[in-house]
């Protein structure tokens, strides 16, 4: 057993995986490569543009010729992965004086949308770079060490206050960087430790039986272990994409010129891509966890349909297919969220898959149960595909791995959350005709008589909320801070539990209050709000906004009816729910 916990032998795994993904990543440096050299032309000499890309370029032909041939020939023999783990981290910390001199050369103080498109592609490029460089620690601070290092001092030349303020922020943003980098990695070598001690726990299992057992059982532990170890750190992972995101929101206020909104648009996307990425890979680690409770009622299916028509009519469109719903005003009973998370899975995969024609989902009613499907008239599957495409990461038609097209766990997300709702999901697909996913639920039979009534879209109302914010993240309090001005909030946003307390205490009135669960001091986000309501007869509307999925917290908040969001919580969701609190707490 010592064998396999030899921490030479998890490194060695760790750089083999470093290298394996290190062609993958030339992609994703090209798309920011091409993004700077278009937005630095239009301010500075195309000879000093065109020389640094011939250098950034340089650097990636020396690690495809050279760097990649070298290792995959095994060479050198003698302390192979030491080797090639200190020559990788020297590589890309001089990467990270090539990108950083960018500040130097394309930033001008006099021209700030040029350093406003150069710190948005550095922070891009270094950003991707933690999930592709977490294996090798020193290469990861090397690499962000130096790049925002030069972006703070170019910043820091200029000698203005807000350009200061902004040197800050990089230098803090690197720090968050460097730490997500270093718990990845520890997440990865704890998953290479526990496969290296699964195989020989199988091959002890030929020894002997009863030793297999347990084996066999500490191995599951472990892999459960993992799993809710992922969903108890997605609160330190989520919440600087959360402050990136309101940030980012931020800026659609601002005054900005057309080739300024296009580059935050871009900003935007990305973050989008971010989030849908991280999400998928949490969604599974909640659902392996069994982080996630069903909370069944009566769902309309013609509500459903609409909200997945607004989510996917325009990619419809764009892509000119026909996007078509069939529902004769179906109710069933089952979780809201769940349903419409595989519905929307099913519905995503089956619209990137197809190239002509549409895709229907239609719901028809069958001995008790309400069947939903979803047609498509792609490619379709072939039968020995059928049942893998429901497994982790599997992707047909996509052999390159292009990160743009998911990362293959929507089909598996959507497997296991109906499998949680007690049903499975069915599918019978032809080549060349198209594919058919259904699943079913039970019907709840006529709308509850509650529901039949819809009530009335009510009108926008944050403007001149007093809203109390706790959370103990200062990037998450500053982007919130900003966004809420912008708003018409009137916000006051404290670190700790006390410090709301206090302001309470001193009479101080709020509409609402949000806070985060997890804060640095000695009570939790839901032992305040628990305090807050027992302190005052008539407590503002509350609720949670945290990165935590322990499944208690989701139960316990349930059962006290109070509303809990999962950070990143996009802009739009954050001002739906301050208006539904405001809506309940009048009522």
């Amino acid at each position: 057993m010592a064998k396999s916990r030899s921490p030479a032998l998890i490194h060695a795994q760790m750089i083999e995986t470093q290298y394996q993904q290190a062609r993958n990543n030339i992609l994703a440096e090209n798309v920011v490569l091409i993004f700077m050299l278009i937005t630095a032309l239009q301010h500075n000499d195309w000879r000093i543009v065109l020389a640094w890309a011939a250098a950034e370029i340089g650097t990636q032909i020396y690690r495809t010729i050279f760097m990649l041939k070298r290792y995959a020939s095994g060479w050198p023999e003698a302390n192979f992965a030491v080797y090639w783990a200190r020559h990788h981290a020297i590589y890309q910390t001089g990467i990270g004086f090539v990108w950083g001199a960018t500040m130097f050369l394309f930033g001008h103080a006099a021209e700030p949308i040029t350093i406003l498109t150069t710190v948005c592609g550095l922070v891009i490029i270094t950003s991707g770079a933690v999930p592709g460089l977490a294996y090798n620690q020193a290469a990861l601070r090397g690499f962000v060490i130096v790049t925002f290092g030069l972006i703070a001092i170019r910043l820091l030349q200029f000698g203005t206050y807000d350009y200061t303020v902004l040197a800050a922020a990089m230098i803090t943003y690197a720090g968050v960087l460097i730490l997500m980098g270093s718990l990845q990695s520890r997440v990865v070598e704890d998953g290479i430790r526990i496969r290296f001690e699964n195989i020989e726990l199988l091959s002890e299992l030929r020894v002997q039986t009863d030793e297999a057992v347990e084996a066999r059982a500490e191995a599951e532990q472990a892999s459960l272990a993992k799993s809710q170890f992922l969903a108890a750190a997605s609160h330190d992972l989520r919440q600087p994409l959360y402050a990136l995101s309101l940030f980012s929101e931020s800026l659609v206020s601002l005054k900005l010129d057309d080739q300024a909104q296009k580059i935050v648009a871009s900003i935007q996307s990305n973050i989008g891509a971010m989030e849908g990425l991280f999400n998928g890979l949490l969604d599974i680690s909640r659902l392996d966890a069994g982080a996630i409770a069903v909370n069944r009622q009566a769902v309309s299916v013609d509500a459903l349909f609409a909200r997945i028509e607004n989510v996917f009519g325009a990619t419809a469109s764009e892509r000119e297919l026909t996007l078509r719903f069939r529902s004769n005003g179906e109710w069933l009973e089952s979780d809201p969220a769940l349903i419409e998370q595989i519905v929307s899975n099913l519905v995503s995969n089956a619209l990137r898959h197809t190239t002509k024609g549409g895709v229907l989902i239609a719901a028809r009613v069958r001995l008790g149960q309400v069947i939903l499907e979803i047609w498509d008239t792609g490619p379709g599957i072939a039968d020995t595909d059928q049942q893998r495409i429901f497994d982790d990461f599997v992707q047909l038609g996509n052999p390159e791995r292009d990160r743009r097209k998911g990362l293959g766990l929507g089909l598996a997300i959507a497997q296991r959350a109906a499998t949680l709702l007690g049903t499975k999901i069915g599918l019978t697909s032809r080549l060349g005709l198209g594919s058919v996913f259904r699943f079913s639920q039970p019907n709840s039979g006529p709308a509850p008589l509650e529901l039949r009534t819809p009530s009335g879209v009510p009108a926008d109302m944050v403007s001149g909320l007093r809203v109390l914010i706790i959370d103990d993240e200062p990037d998450v309090r500053a982007a919130l801070a900003l966004l809420l001005a912008q708003w018409g909030v009137v916000s006051e946003i404290v670190a700790t539990a006390e410090e709301a307390l206090a302001r309470i205490a001193a009479g101080t009135a709020y509409d609402v209050v949000l806070t985060d669960h997890r804060l640095g001091g000695a009570m939790t986000g839901l032992d305040l709000l628990r305090e807050i309501r027992s302190v005052i007869t008539d407590p503002p509307a509350s609720a949670l906004i945290t990165g935590d999925m322990d499944g208690a917290l989701i139960i316990t908040a349930n059962q006290l009816s109070m509303p809990i969001l999962h950070k990143p919580v996009q802009p739009s969701r954050l001002r739906a729910l301050l208006n539904h609190l405001v809506v309940s707490r009048r009522g």
